[in-house]
This record gives C-alpha cells, sequence and structure tokens, in this order.
C-alpha cells in the first residue's frame, strides 16, 4: 500500500479519531422553577447581541442523547463543558463557577440505574470574553455499546466562589459535551457494529 492510500484509508474509517456528543443550552428541558435566564451578550460591547444561558446558583437544565453509531464499543467517555464568564473574566479571576452533571447511562434493552455526578467545577482564569473549558474525570465506557442513552441534568451547584450573581453578570453556557472514541463512519447494521 502507498502512504497516500494509507492516509485515505484512516480519514475515512474513522480509526483513532475522536468526536463530540454535543448537547447546547437550546436543546434542554427546562423545570420552569429554576431555570437559566436566557440573557443578552455583546463581546466587548460591539457588534452583534446574542442570545445565551447564563446560570444562577441551582440553576438547571435536563437532557437525553444517544451515543452514535461511530462509537468504539468500550470506550471511556470524557464529559466537559463549555462556558464563558463574558466581561466578568477579570472581576471574576480566580472565582470557581460549579458545574455539575448527574447522570445515568444504559444500552439499549438495558436497565437505568442510579444517577451519578460529574464534578466540572471550574475557575475563571481572569481573561474577560473567554471561551473556557471544564473537563472531569471519565464515565467508563466498558460496557456500552451504540446507541446507549444518556440521560441527564446539568446545572451549577450552590457553594461556588463566583461573587456577583446579578441579572448579565452570571456564568455562560455555551454547551455540554462528551468526548468519544470512533471506530468507523457508522455501524454494519441498524443495531451493532
Amino acid at each position: 500500500m502507498s502512504k497516500s492510500y494509507l492516509t485515505i484509508q484512516q480519514q475515512t474509517d474513522g480509526v483513532g479519531e475522536w468526536d463530540d456528543v454535543r448537547i447546547v443550552p437550546g436543546a434542554f428541558k427546562f423545570p420552569g422553577a429554576s431555570d437559566p435566564t436566557l440573557s443578552d451578550w455583546q463581546p466587548t460591547g460591539s457588534g452583534a447581541t446574542f442570545k445565551v444561558y447564563e446560570f444562577n446558583s441551582n440553576n438547571e437544565g435536563f437532557f437525553s442523547v444517544q451515543l452514535p453509531h461511530s462509537y468504539k464499543e468500550g470506550t471511556d467517555l470524557s464529559p466537559h463543558v463549555h462556558w464563558t464568564p463574558r466581561s466578568r473574566g477579570a472581576a471574576e479571576s480566580g472565582k470557581t463557577v460549579a458545574w455539575k452533571v448527574d447522570y445515568t447511562i444504559t444500552n439499549i434493552n438495558g436497565a437505568f440505574v442510579a444517577s451519578a455526578t460529574i464534578d466540572l467545577t471550574d475557575t475563571c482564569d481572569g481573561t474577560n470574553e473567554k471561551h473556557q473549558l471544564s473537563e472531569s474525570t471519565n464515565i467508563s465506557g466498558s460496557t456500552l455499546t451504540i446507541s446507549a442513552m444518556i440521560i441527564g441534568r446539568v446545572y451549577r451547584a450552590a457553594g461556588d466562589t463566583w461573587a456577583t450573581n446579578t441579572a448579565g453578570n452570571r456564568p455562560v453556557l455555551l454547551e455540554l459535551d462528551f468526548h468519544y472514541q470512533k471506530n468507523s463512519v457508522g455501524s454494519t447494521s441498524e443495531s451493532s457494529k
């Protein structure tokens, strides 16, 4: 095989590649009593104004998501949140945001078990308008297969050290993701690899 063929083969069969299962805040289900606020954000105070979800202490959203058919069965999932302090980066430097995720996961025909909690607490690094990433320990995927379902709750827990929790000054959750390893573009049948 020529080197160029190997390069093309690696790109098309997904071996050793990673991707994200993405859950954007607009896809969350909100309970009504402890919803994050849909807020205006105009980075640096000029240009377009965007709508984003800012989280006060104990605000929460709920989600469900399926592992894709490209998932390499038996490999771990790496949860993380993307967030921004908006214009509060410098003022909240060194302060923590207690992002948490409660979840349960099971395969097709499996039984959901009691939830576990992922701690994604992160520290503001002092940069205004920064896109920050908070990571945690992996979720074991040793028994997981394609189409496993994750049911979850994402929230900002009480007790972090963010100082200013007034409207427009709270941290913004941009996205919740689960990194997963791929080993194919899809599956060879509808329900198995």
